[in-house]
């Protein structure tokens, strides 16, 4: 059993990640704002290369690169905000708030890192598209308890959009066009626009609706 200690302390942390709900939207809107830009503009660049330059000239792992860079800028800025917010409060960084939080995205965002390199020794990562929309829209349904209600509703977006590409609509985005091999076939469009429509569009609508504004 958990100590009586421990668990008013976890009550506490709860209590005030949930009484800080308007602080997370302030700092996750521009974050989500960046995120949305790139995201828009890697998927645009890539079907620019792919129709200007024919299919061939991008290969799959170019494709998950590609992709990693925007993960990685994006979840840099996040970090960044976090850290100048903590440092303005006069509370540590790694906080057992941002811990908790990271505990419980922990799971699904594990396997969608072992699936994407499982695709990437295969060279199919474009393959994993669907996945990654689906494992996002757990992560941040699994921070239910430490999110505002905004990231709750950008979490079911991602989860039903990544389900259906899983399911009913996996064949009408990629179908037969895309084939088990080092490059990509002709037609890119369908991952392309699934990271866009939702990575990017997505992003976008949830930093527009949460910026925060002056009284």
């Amino acid at each position: 059993m958990i100590p009586r200690s421990e668990a008013e302390e976890h009550l506490r942390v709860i209590r005030s990640l949930m009484e800080k709900a308007t602080i997370y939207r302030a700092l996750s809107a521009p974050a989500a704002l960046v995120g949305g830009i790139l995201s828009l503009g890697t998927a645009a660049f890539l079907m620019w290369h792919e129709i200007n330059n024919g299919p061939n000239e991008i290969t799959s792992n170019f494709f998950g690169m590609a992709w990693a860079v925007v993960f990685v800028a994006t979840a840099g800025i996040s970090l960044l905000l976090i850290q100048r917010d903590a440092k303005r409060r006069g509370e540590p960084f790694l906080s057992i708030g941002f811990r908790s939080a990271m505990t419980a995205m922990l799971p699904p965002m594990s396997f969608a890192a072992l699936i994407t390199l499982a695709h990437t020794v295969r060279n199919t990562i474009h393959y994993t598209v669907p996945w990654w929309i689906t494992f996002y829209g757990l992560a941040l349904l699994a921070m239910a308890h430490f999110a505002p209600r905004s990231i709750i509703i950008l979490g079911w977006a991602f989860l039903v959009s990544g389900a259906a590409s899983v399911g009913g609509l996996l064949d009408f985005w990629f179908g037969s066009r895309l084939q088990v091999g080092d490059h990509l076939p002709e037609f890119i469009n369908g991952p392309c626009v699934l990271m866009g429509a939702t990575f990017g569009l997505f992003h976008l609508v949830y930093a527009a609706c949460t910026w925060p504004r002056r009284r």
